[in-house]
């Protein structure tokens, strides 16, 4: 689109831009050029007034060209001032036409600024479907983030009542997960009255992967305790936990789910506090506190969903009259001080020392009241025996 006043010295524009292959239609004035239609152009080239009334003009245009797709505006200009220039190219022009250029000029200027154009609605057009592709994924993102929540609470709907308390002995759980979802879980309850199971697991990986098969863990238990509880199979349960870890692996391997956890497992016969425990790969060892006395209880073990043949051991304890067992998952040793893992451990086991056998002191002094981030999920289970006579 040409606008050029009738005795414009640029009459040629039209025949010179036309032997281009351009389609030029042209007007005397801006008033006799509708603005709406603005968006049927590619350039429109204007030789404005002198004075205020072209700037205004000009700025008119440029407002309505912006407004439609983008139309680029090309003023045939006098002698503009630099701050002339500046000011018009703050308000939408990419170049100028100044007086006395030649044809070549013309033509070369007009594909600049039609390029240009190309180049903002290309731009334009990936913006919208970046802008599209934002809102897809953080519509995609808060339904993950509500899955995650909704994913949360049925998880910490599965752990048990922290603390149990069942005659002299009580059993607490601490869980800080490193997103919403956890790979550790914790398990504990007391089965005919008289045995405590209990366990601490640790998922290989974390988030939702691994919270599945933590939910898992917690199903194939709950079948095993209540098919026992039924029968009434206490012949079953004074071998506990003998047998588990190796049904356990062999519904995990079976599963197809490329996971593998660490496990401290034990049951205690109440009526004999004989403590009987299996450990598969449980780094550190759980620690068993007696006065001022602290210990790694002994024991090995492969992860259990690695190896189809494995089988695990049972270690026995005669339980005394009053002790404190804490077992915790590798994911708080990187929160430790302590430049090695032998000094963790270490640290770790004074801690438990110093408790008094008190799970929520032992909480404090490990920094899992701490509301931060951490780098790992972090659980603590704390199994503590206080004679009342």
């Amino acid at each position: 689109m040409l606008i050029l006043p009738e005795a414009s010295p640029h009459r040629r524009l039209r025949a010179v831009l036309a032997a281009q292959g351009w389609q030029v239609d042209e007007r005397p004035t801006l008033d006799a050029f509708c603005l709406q239609d603005c968006a049927s152009y590619q350039v429109v080239i204007i030789q404005p007034s002198e004075g205020g009334a072209g700037e205004a003009q000009l700025n008119a245009l440029l407002a309505n060209c912006q407004e439609y797709d983008a139309t680029m505006v090309l003023p045939i200009l006098d002698s503009p001032s630099p701050g002339g220039l500046v000011k018009l190219m703050r308000n939408g022009i990419v170049d100028a036409l100044l007086n006395h250029f030649s044809d070549q000029e013309l033509i070369d200027t007009v594909n600049r600024v039609a390029s240009h154009r190309n180049l903002y609605l290309e731009n334009l057009a990936y913006s919208e479907q970046l802008e599209k592709a934002n809102r897809e994924l953080r519509g995609s993102l808060n339904i993950l983030r509500m899955d995650h929540v909704a994913g949360r609470q049925v998880q910490k709907s599965l752990l048990p009542i922290s603390p149990l308390e069942y005659g002299e002995y009580t059993i607490a759980h601490r869980i800080n997960p490193s997103l919403y979802l956890s790979g550790d879980f914790v398990g504990y309850s007391a089965v005919l009255d008289r045995f405590l199971i209990f366990y601490l697991a640790d998922v290989s990986g974390h988030g939702a992967s691994s919270a599945f098969v933590t939910i898992l863990l917690h199903f194939i238990l709950k079948r095993i305790l209540r098919r026992h509880t039924y029968e009434k199979d206490i012949a079953a349960l004074l071998r506990a936990p003998e047998g588990f870890l190796e049904h356990l692996n062999r519904q995990i391997i079976a599963a197809g789910l490329e996971k593998y956890l660490t496990m401290f497992a034990g049951s205690i016969d109440l009526h004999t506090n004989i403590l009987r425990y299996s450990v598969a790969a449980q780094m550190p060892m759980p620690v068993f506190v007696v006065g001022e006395d602290a210990r790694f209880l002994p024991g090995k073990g492969k992860p259990v969903g690695m190896f189809e043949n494995a089988s695990w051991e049972v270690g026995e304890i005669a339980l005394p009259s009053n002790f404190s067992l804490y077992a915790i998952s590798d994911g708080l040793m990187e929160t430790l001080p302590g430049p090695t893992l032998t000094a963790k451990e270490d640290y770790f086991r004074t801690m438990a020392a110093n408790c008094a056998g008190n799970h929520e002191v032992l909480c404090e002094s490990l920094g899992l009241n701490d509301s931060g981030k951490v780098p790992d999920d972090i659980s603590l289970l704390s199994v503590i025996r206080r004679s009342k006579s």
